[in-house]
């Protein structure tokens, strides 16, 4: 009798993470979000892979009666109904899940402890991610706000005591800096990073001279801000649990999705095993070669383009496509002259960002250079309100397009508006890629444990 890979989620969102990971192998049994919209769209798709063609159709005409798709027009309500009639029995996820609805720092370990009949095998989640971009102030691991969720996380592992964990988050803690707070002491030797909570109250510890260590009272504290700070704080509180862990950055368009999506995926073994990164099976194509030269006696294939995921043969509102002129815009998005806002569909999308997503438009005809020119201000003094907009012939990506870039299957139910919709996709792991560290998880376990 198989083994259950008994799986918690935190941090779930819309699912994208746990449905990749059972996709794998695992199941899950808990799922932890904020959010009540991602919550009822976690709920919804539990219930959905037992409904019989019959139910499937009251439950759509329901659904479209809701405050959430009273904008949808008609041909986005059929659209609606034929991606969720997609569905087969074949795919029944979460279907031992219990949702845990509300904030994490809410919900104690015992929530979650009486919910596991067995050893558990894996924690898996990412934290809100704001505090460690590259983005704005560069917070890091100091914004108060969320700062501290990742901690829940670290509390958890240290409570439930999974065999494996999987944290993701953005590459940037792996570059961004941060102070690191270290400890050395004159009796032991020893030079130690402090602990997380040490170090978020560190103004009433910094005349503390107890070494952490062997106890004399004979330390000293010295602050170092360093480049992938972040990232050793987060090993040193796995590690300090007892967990061998290793992290890279992977990029979803790497293994196939139809995205430029880079994260960081830690991974830790409570037993010490070692753990293979999986390699990669797309490559990005070299424009000053043919693709066929490229990938000649090579078994990587090149990247998967948006054409390829979202029309091969033609759009279904404008028919052929031109290449030459067609593109993927961001709509009333602003950003510096050296970053774009277009981009051909001969390529992976970008990332599908969660502010992005609802935004993002198919421009059959290109977007005009006065209308770029709006758009790309911030590093040239301008403000897009200087000059007026300019008509562009566009359709927005649909959620099933959005959720084809993002590997979901496309008859994932969403709830909530259409804005509360792409956060959900945009926030999401690629299904693809839970998937893809699922089976090199599982791969571990057979290789190197006992």
């Amino acid at each position: 009798m198989t083994q259950k890979r008994s799986l918690i989620s935190l941090f779930a969102g819309a699912g994208g993470l746990d449905l990749g990971l059972e996709q794998a192998g695992f199941t899950t049994i808990v799922a932890n979000e904020l959010e009540p919209q991602a919550c009822e769209t976690l709920r919804k798709n539990k219930m959905l892979c037992n409904l019989n063609s019959n139910e499937v159709d009251t439950f759509v005409e329901e659904a479209l009666k809701q405050p959430c798709f009273k904008r949808l027009s008609e041909i986005d309500k059929q659209l609606f109904f034929q991606r969720i009639k997609t569905r087969t029995h074949k795919e029944k996820y979460l279907q031992e899940c219990k949702v845990i609805e509300g904030d994490i720092r809410e919900v104690p370990s015992s929530e979650f402890e009486r919910l596991i009949d067995n050893d558990l095998f894996c924690i898996a989640g990412g934290p809100p991610c704001q505090p460690f971009s590259k983005a704005g102030k560069q917070k890091s691991l100091d914004c108060t706000k969320n700062g501290d969720l990742f901690y829940e996380f670290v509390r958890l592992v240290k409570d439930l005591n999974p065999k494996w964990f999987l944290f993701e988050n953005v590459k940037g803690i792996t570059f961004t800096k941060t102070d690191v707070i270290y400890q050395t002491c004159n009796s032991c030797h020893s030079e130690s990073l402090a602990p997380f909570e040490v170090r978020q109250n560190f103004s009433s510890q910094k005349d503390s001279k107890k070494c952490i260590v062997c106890g004399d009272n004979d330390a000293t504290w010295d602050i170092r801000n360093e480049a992938g700070g972040s990232l050793k704080i987060i090993f040193n509180e796995f590690e300090k649990l007892g967990y061998k862990c290793s992290h890279k950055v992977l990029n979803a368009a790497d293994f196939g999705a139809p995205q430029i999506r880079e994260r960081l995926i830690i991974v830790g073994s409570r037993d010490g095993l070692d753990f293979d990164w999986p390699e990669a099976t797309h490559g990005k194509p070299n424009k000053k070669q043919q693709q066929e030269e490229l990938f000649s006696g090579s078994e990587l294939r090149p990247w998967v383009t948006m054409y390829d995921a979202l029309w091969p043969g033609t759009h279904p509102i404008y028919g052929e496509i031109n290449s030459e002129k067609a593109r993927l815009w961001v709509k009333n998005v602003v950003r510096p002259h050296d970053e774009p806002v277009t981009w051909t569909f001969d390529r992976p999308s970008p990332t599908i960002g969660a502010h992005q997503g609802a935004k993002l438009a198919f421009a059959p005809n290109g977007v005009p250079e006065k209308q770029l020119f709006r758009q790309q201000w911030a590093t040239k003094g301008r403000k897009q309100g200087d000059t007026p907009p300019v008509p562009v012939e566009h359709e927005y990506l649909s959620d099933e397009e959005l959720l084809k870039l993002q590997t979901f299957p496309a008859s994932w139910y969403l709830h909530g508006t259409r804005m509360q919709r792409a956060f959900q996709i945009g926030n999401a792991v690629p299904p693809l890629l839970g998937k893809i560290i699922g089976n090199a998880i599982l791969e571990a376990e057979e290789k190197y444990g006992s």
